[in-house]
């Protein structure tokens, strides 16, 4: 089973490789076989079936108010959903309309009575199942503020909710691998993914006052609507801004792109059909989101490029992608990693990257300060790094799917890892001019596992990399 794992990884690298380097309409080919090999690793030699991990017997409890919320589904079912927009003065919205709606809006105001609204009108674009989506820019934000606001489709109004501008000292929950999940022979999961998430945002936001979710692919495991429905079902994710990122289950599907409403959005000829990469600033913070399931260097590195042409003077360079670099090493994914790695590492040492922000493996992991792919610096937890003359990699564990996997074994360059898989952990990072907190917890006992730090100060120069 591991030797056709192994075989079947070699083979996604080498299509990966070769799509870098073909016109779009061969690459759309090697693409489409890529997810014929990505689907077949499911069914191994001789018909066997890959051992998927154990659900868990014992029957959650949840919030009685998210509950109440769950059974009360038709306003999650409009997928409201609040996106950064290009900088903290905008936001963007999106969400579902039925089929005959011909226009759309979304009314703001600092007034919970929605007294001296303002509207914003936006774009209407039809699903393939021929209903519509919203996509609606809202400018002129002011720091520091909270605002209110409703969607409009038509003349139906959905409830109020509001949402909170921030300066240049914020905090951010980051996470990946969320999983909401439609199982066909679960008529629960979908009820309890996405029941699990709400109270993991309820526990965020009761920890740090944060307004900015940054999540790192795989929020959905086969991409459908009703999953990101799920994902948005509750009051609080509506309040709070999402910046996400394909992850390879979000790609399953179309819905992905009728979901999310990104800012400064690249499309290239390798692009997913559902999104591309997008940055914005918020804050003195650079944040550029990569589509790691595109493989070419040249459309990742015009990104990153124009990211930083744009936002010169930003005191920090975050980057959040889905797949793994030099986290928990599993020996059939290796090839893959490694392939990821020299396309992507030389990238961000030529542009100061300071932090990664990735997922896919489900493994904890956090390297030391890596420079063309060696040491320069150690990291600890506890620590504080002040001006680090290299990129940190981030990997944090899923939140809907832990799973063990014995062959995990970490690679040298991790500084801190954590193996045992059937734990999940929350992270919130708090943003400041000067520092970079990162802050891990136990999902289940609310404990803090890790924290380190990275500091700036008046001598930072990147140009005192090492060369």
């Amino acid at each position: 089973m591991k030797k056709t794992k192994t075989i079947i990884s070699i083979l996604l690298s080498v299509l990966m490789l070769a799509t870098a380097m073909l016109p779009a309409s061969a690459a759309s080919v090697l693409m489409a076989t890529e997810t014929t090999l990505e689907a077949e690793e499911t069914t191994l030699e001789g018909g066997e079936t890959a051992e998927e991990p154990e659900e868990e017997k014992d029957e959650a409890v949840y919030d009685e108010a998210l509950v109440a919320e769950w059974e009360s589904l038709e306003e999650a079912k409009r997928g409201i959903t609040v996106n950064p927009g290009k900088t903290e003065s905008e936001r963007n919205f999106s969400w579902y309309m039925a089929a005959d709606v011909t226009e759309c809006r979304v009314e703001i105001s600092e007034k919970e009575d929605m007294s001296d609204a303002e509207s914003f009108t936006g774009d209407i674009i039809t699903t393939y199942q021929g209903d519509k989506a919203a996509k609606v820019t809202v400018t002129g934000l002011e720091e520091n503020k909270t605002y209110y606001y409703t969607c409009v489709s038509g003349d139906t109004k959905s409830e109020v909710y509001s949402f909170s501008t921030d300066d240049d000292t914020f905090s951010a929950l980051y996470m990946s691998d969320i999983h909401v999940y439609d199982n066909p022979e679960d008529e629960e999961s979908l009820k309890n993914t996405s029941l699990a998430f709400a109270e993991l945002l309820n526990k965020a936001t009761a920890k740090s006052p944060l307004n900015l979710i940054l999540a790192g692919g795989d929020m959905a495991t086969e991409g459908q609507r009703v999953e990101y429905e799920g994902l948005t079902f509750s009051k609080a994710s509506r309040e709070l801004t999402f910046a996400t990122i394909m992850g390879n289950h979000d790609r399953h599907s179309f819905d992905y792109k009728y979901f999310s409403n990104l800012p400064n959005e690249m499309y290239g000829p390798m692009s997913s059909y559902q999104s591309g990469n997008y940055y914005f600033e918020k804050g003195g913070v650079l944040f550029i989101c990569l589509d790691t399931n595109n493989a070419s260097a040249q459309a990742h590195r015009a990104t990153v490029k124009e990211a930083v042409k744009t936002h010169p003077d930003a005191k920090w360079r975050i980057v959040m992608m889905h797949h793994d670099l030099y986290g928990g090493s599993i020996p059939h994914r290796e090839t893959e990693c490694n392939l990821l790695r020299i396309l992507f590492s030389p990238l961000f040492d030529e542009f100061h990257i300071d932090l990664v922000l990735m997922g896919h493996s489900h493994h904890y992991s956090v390297s030391d300060v890596l420079y063309d792919g060696e040491s320069v610096d150690t990291i600890e937890n506890g620590k504080t790094v002040n001006n680090a003359k290299g990129t940190v990699y981030f990997v944090s564990t899923s939140i809907g799917r832990p799973e063990e996997d014995a062959e995990v074994t970490f690679s040298d360059k991790v500084a801190i890892g954590f193996d045992k898989l059937t734990d999940s952990y929350y992270n919130i990072l708090d943003f400041s001019p000067e520092a970079i907190k990162v802050t891990s917890y136990n999902l289940e006992t609310d404990e803090e596992y890790i924290s380190f730090t990275l500091t700036k100060d008046d001598d930072y120069d990147p140009e005192n990399y090492p060369r």
